[in-house]
């Protein structure tokens, strides 16, 4: 799946999205107005005094009052959500699961993220259980891979195999990698602003009806009568703007499903899975049920629909008929004449092949493969290590700790002063830390991020503090410590401070065209020294520019202004700069372990994936 034609697409969507809300609220407008003038016709009791359906100034203050309301609601429940998928799970009934839990179901979750983040090359997001939940389902929430979410249902980590789960991790992984979630939390933002004018209407509703039984004087009557009326017209009105917004959502959600269905499948190379778990959705009593309160207003998140579709319901359903999702997965399926798995059991056995490996039966797929390949080459210890608070501190310490002897001991000090807890268990492990190959420090690092991100605020500020200390120690900066210090700002700091997106400036890759060959020209010299003008030809060809010679030379530094540059162009330059370094990378025939750190501080830096091929390598 193309992440930037996605990203195109959401764009588009939003546009229309708010094309159909402007007329939605116009509507709600309209309605309530009319409303309140055929009351206030009704009410006149002055047959001498005629009362016009035409009233300018009441129009206005509907106006005003409804895209008030709307855009307030909107905004408030836009900014509860600001802190990403987070807010989201708890809200539907999650619990976090510790990256260090023994759980054999929940490790098995786990290691399924895990290995579905290196695949898609972003970090591991948090994952949440909604133990309460007994359907299969699952979500991804947020705004970003930065602050994304997780969610499976008991049901779903009960009642999955392996390949099922992966199918289904992988169809949400594909609602990050393809930015689906920053539309789908702007959904949740707009519904609850229209949803808000039928909550005042049962205020103005109750107070109308109460105020009835304290007072029965005329005056009294008359304002509770105008109380009474605004609330039912508001209650009704807003409903009709639910209506429509459902509408919109549902017709939005629709198709990314089977596209999300296809990415699982590009994603794992197994069919079997997703097709799998939709066969157990579908065979299920429950199905993909969520009992939640909240569950309604999240629909669009969720892999299968949250609650049960009637012939009316159908109108309103977030996903397509699990029959067709199934059939475009098997083009031979057959619902009369195939049974639906769910009734049959999983085995335990079944359930958690793979814990300790991470292997699945199928995990084939080049990303997946060398995911599965990346993780069964660390040591099961320091694994164990990356998932602990303390012990995830204490990799990052040790894969910056310099391998020169003079430097180590001033590094070893810093680290004592400030981390006891890692200092200790960075001497027991450093060494083993140390001698991990070089091509597997960044997927090791990567596995630390949720650990990382359960520190308390001032343990993160002597961290970030201690990680500044060991990388300038030597006086230099090299690539590894370049790639790690971008993922601890993007992935770690965004669970402690809010991380904005950098606002597209650049619309012309004429714009950034200087910021695009100083990072070309470094990914060449890193490359195969002897080829540096061909690879740096190679980039620069899919990019359009003629330029026959790389610079001389060219610093981290130069590279890192170069990125803060390149954040803010607009997607389309983003992807033809990426296409770019691929081809740089891949003139020589290989990808080298230090392409590979640079590429990964570039895609953490302008936010976007990692390659595929870039991935896999």
């Amino acid at each position: 799946m193309d992440f930037f034609a996605h990203q195109e697409q959401a764009r588009k969507r939003t546009s229309r999205l708010v094309v159909f809300y402007g007329l939605a609220v116009a509507g709600i407008i309209a309605a309530l107005y009319f409303a309140l003038a055929i009351v206030l016709m009704v009410a006149n009791d002055d047959p001498e005094q005629i009362v016009s359906l035409w009233q300018p100034e009441m129009l206005g203050v509907v106006c005003l009052s409804v895209l008030s309301v709307v855009l307030v609601g909107s905004w408030i429940k836009t900014m509860q959500l600001a802190k990403g998928g987070s807010v989201v799970a708890e809200s539907l009934g999650g619990r976090l699961l510790s990256p260090a839990t023994h759980d054999a179901d929940e490790r098995r979750l786990l290691n399924v993220v895990e290995e579905m983040a290196l695949a898609a090359g972003i970090a591991v997001p948090q994952v949440y259980l909604l133990d309460e939940e007994r359907g299969i389902n699952a979500f991804a929430a947020g705004f970003t891979p930065r602050d994304a979410a997780i969610g499976v249902t008991r049901g779903g980590l009960e009642q999955l195999s392996r390949d099922e789960l992966q199918g289904v991790i992988a169809h949400e992984f594909s609602h990050i990698v393809n930015g689906d979630m920053r539309l789908n939390i702007r959904l949740m933002g707009i519904l609850f602003g229209i949803l808000l004018l039928t909550v005042i209407g049962r205020v103005l509703l109750r107070l109308a009806f109460s105020g009835g039984r304290r007072s029965r004087s005329s005056k009294r009557d008359g304002i509770e009568y105008l109380f009474g009326a605004a609330g039912l017209a508001l209650f009704i009105v807003g409903y009709i703007g639910v209506f429509f917004a459902n509408l919109i959502k549902s017709a939005i959600s629709r198709q990314r499903e089977f596209l999300s269905d296809a990415a699982a499948v590009q994603y794992t190379r197994n069919p079997s899975g997703i097709h799998g778990a939709l066969m157990r959705i579908g065979g299920l009593s429950l199905g993909a049920r969520v009992s939640n309160p909240h569950a309604d207003e999240a629909s669009h998140l969720f892999f299968g629909q949250v609650g049960h579709v009637g012939f009316m319901a159908s109108l309103f359903a977030t996903h397509p008929p699990l029959k067709e999702r199934i059939q475009r997965l098997d083009p031979a399926f057959n619902p009369d004449v195939v049974r639906l798995a769910g009734s049959v059991p999983v085995a335990r056995a079944a359930r958690t092949a793979g814990v300790s490996s991470f292997a699945g039966d199928h995990a084939g797929g080049a990303n997946m493969g060398a995911a599965t390949q990346a993780i069964g080459g660390i040591p099961a210890a320091l694994l164990d290590l990356a998932h602990d608070a303390a012990g995830a501190r204490s990799v990052i310490y040790g894969l910056l700790r310099s391998a020169e002897a003079p430097f180590q001991p001033q590094q070893m000090q810093a680290v004592a002063d400030g981390d006891p807890e890692s200092a200790a268990l960075l001497n027991v492990w450093g060494h083993r830390i140390a001698s991990l190959p070089r091509a597997l420090r960044i997927p090791l690092a990567t596995l630390a991020v949720p650990a990382l991100r359960t520190m308390q605020p001032a343990q993160y500020q002597t961290f970030r503090r201690l990680v500044k200390a060991l990388t300038e120690a030597d006086q230099q900066i090299d690539l590894f410590e370049f790639a790690i210090s971008h993922m601890i700002l993007r992935h770690v700091e965004s669970a402690f401070a809010r991380i904005d997106k950098a606002p597209v400036r650049y619309h012309r890759l004429e714009d950034v065209q200087g910021a695009c060959s100083t990072v070309l020209a470094g990914m060449a010299a890193w490359g195969m020294p002897n080829l540096t003008t061909a690879c740096y030809q190679a980039g620069m060809e899919v990019l359009g520019t003629v330029d026959a010679t790389p610079v001389a030379s060219v610093t981290l530094a130069d590279i890192a202004a170069a990125l803060n540059m390149l954040a803010a162009a607009a997607p389309p330059i983003k992807r033809r700069f990426i296409n770019a370094c691929m081809a740089c990378i891949l003139a020589d025939g290989s990808v080298e372990v230090e392409q590979g750190e640079l590429l990964r501080a570039v895609a953490d830096a302008i936010d976007v994936p990692m390659p595929p091929m870039a991935a896999a390598a």
